[in-house]
């Protein structure tokens, strides 16, 4: 935005007499759009559930613990792009997060280990660190303080990438979280096919997966990051519009499709047809195969 402003400063100077006030006014509309657009992605980031939250629904909603969907140990010294980094620390925190509410302690520790150095690749070791983890092991056997400081740690991550003018490695971080989310929440249903509540969480993503595509697509990546990750991410589209929206007359608060847009109401629910599931749990699958084989 700013070499833009200076890019127009200049070409106003040499082809008006009025110079300083039109370069002013060009200042003042691109710095007013810069905040419109800096606070419509802060809207969308917190629209977006974050690992913690994601991971509480779906324990509440009854299924039980299965290691298998945690994402595969790799090793992480072997990663060296930025933003590698962060599109895999979001989704380690999401495991993290899943491991500590099923009071996993030997997942947590290990993951926790794993984030720990992850946020050291990317300059983050002031946020998460050893006295992180030492302040997680005096409170192993407390999950609502672990929950907290395991909160608290993420947006703190968020933030202090969104400070340095990290805006694209904070959106891979949500990114990725949410990928892992949705990896779980539909690995779950696939094991269990009768958990309704499941696939209710599941079908809220049709709304957040939008919210998360306006917010991925507003930065600049690696090439591979493009073609393997954001690109699919966006084709995901296609398979949540399969879902149906069905009216109902109910009194219950839920969100609704109005004029192109969803708005809070309690006119509407999602219903899967047969195999939408499937699909689903497919599509995320191989977007996280990408972090797996052409990412990492």
């Amino acid at each position: 935005m700013k070499n833009k402003i200076i890019y127009l400063s200049f070409l106003l100077l040499f082809s008006c007499n009025s110079n300083s006030e039109k370069t002013i006014v060009v200042e003042e509309v691109e710095d007013n759009i810069a905040v419109i657009e800096n606070n419509i992605l802060e809207t969308i980031y917190y629209s977006i559930p974050s690992p913690l939250e994601t991971t509480i629904l779906l324990k509440d909603k009854g299924p039980k613990f299965s290691k298998d969907l945690l994402f595969p140990t790799i090793e992480l010294n072997n990663i060296s792009q930025k933003q590698h980094v962060a599109l895999l620390l979001g989704v380690l925190s999401t495991d993290l997060n899943y491991a500590m509410i099923y009071e996993k302690q030997t997942e947590t520790n290990q993951l926790l280990e794993q984030v720990i150095d992850l946020a050291k690749l990317i300059n983050l070791s002031s946020v998460i660190n050893d006295e992180t983890k030492n302040r997680i092991d005096q409170n192993i056997n407390n999950k609502d303080s672990m929950q907290i400081i395991i909160s608290d740690t993420f947006w703190e991550i968020d933030n202090s990438l969104k400070s340095n003018e990290n805006h694209d490695l904070a959106a891979l971080l949500v990114t990725g979280g949410w990928i892992q989310g949705l990896y779980i929440a539909s690995g779950l249903s696939v094991l269990d096919s009768t958990n309704k509540a499941i696939e209710d969480i599941i079908a809220d993503q049709k709304i957040v997966h939008e919210n998360l595509i306006n917010l991925a697509t507003s930065f600049e990546y690696n090439s591979d990051i493009n073609d393997y990750i954001i690109s699919p991410l966006v084709e995901l589209e296609e398979v949540f519009d399969l879902i149906e929206i069905q009216e109902v007359d109910s009194d219950t608060t839920r969100i609704i499709f109005k004029d192109n847009e969803y708005e809070l109401g309690n006119y509407i629910t999602f219903n899967f047809r047969d195999g939408d599931l499937k699909l689903i749990h497919s599509k995320i699958n191989l977007i996280r195969e990408n972090i797996l084989t052409q990412i990492l």
